[in-house]
């Protein structure tokens, strides 16, 4: 019988990176049976703080001395995507300022792609308040759906948006914007031994993503 595993993921590892891993998995530890919890970074990390579960994957580094980062993946680039036709989607070096006004498609507090964007924007000179947000969405293919269905503008991981972006059904738009990136790491809780299920989950997927 097999037994099973338990590993937290926020949403962009959990829909797009895990995924690829699980085959990888399956092979080397035919014993073990994934089962892949997806929520937002922060309640992943509480999980693993209050040791809920053992491990997790995320896309935002929080101070704490309670909690271990491994960074896996690095630098995925966050990029604006629009509607077709949408008044800037084709237009070349969108400026800041004309994102103002724009309605805009906000993530949950705990993502950590809205912790990133938001630290990109302020950094840019551009507050949350400049923006006419219409809705918050918890999930990234939600996300992209709004976007397609012409709800407004969005920050994705261009990792999340290939598809849709290949299939013409949104347009990545042209900002020069510093700061659009960010990590994925896989956490632990610091001082706990892993059991030997975790142990071993952990070290395909540090092996397969580094």
């Amino acid at each position: 019988m097999k037994r099973t595993f338990t590993l937290g993921a926020s949403t962009i590892p959990g829909e797009y990176i895990v995924p690829r891993l699980l085959s990888r998995i399956i092979s080397q530890l035919p014993d073990i049976e994934l089962k892949v919890e997806i929520s937002d970074s922060m309640k992943v990390f509480d999980r693993v703080k209050k040791g809920e579960i053992e491990a997790g994957i995320i896309g935002v580094k929080y101070d704490s001395p309670d909690v271990d980062f491994v960074a896996v993946v690095k630098d995925d680039r966050l990029v604006f995507i629009a509607p077709q036709g949408h008044p800037l989607s084709g237009k070349k070096g969108v400026a800041v300022n004309d994102l103002k006004g724009q309605d805009f498609l906000d993530r949950e507090p705990g993502s950590g792609t809205k912790a990133a964007y938001e630290k990109a924007f302020k950094d840019a000179g551009l507050s949350m308040d400049d923006l006419s947000v219409v809705a918050e969405i918890s999930d990234t293919s939600g996300i992209i759906q709004a976007v397609e269905g012409d709800a407004g503008i969005s920050v994705v991981s261009e990792f999340a948006a290939k598809e849709a972006v290949e299939l013409k059904r949104v347009n990545v738009l042209d900002i020069p914007m510093r700061g659009m990136t960010r990590d994925f790491y896989v956490i632990t809780r610091k001082g706990a031994p892993l059991s030997k299920d975790a142990a071993s989950v952990v070290s395909v997927i540090k092996k397969t993503l580094k």
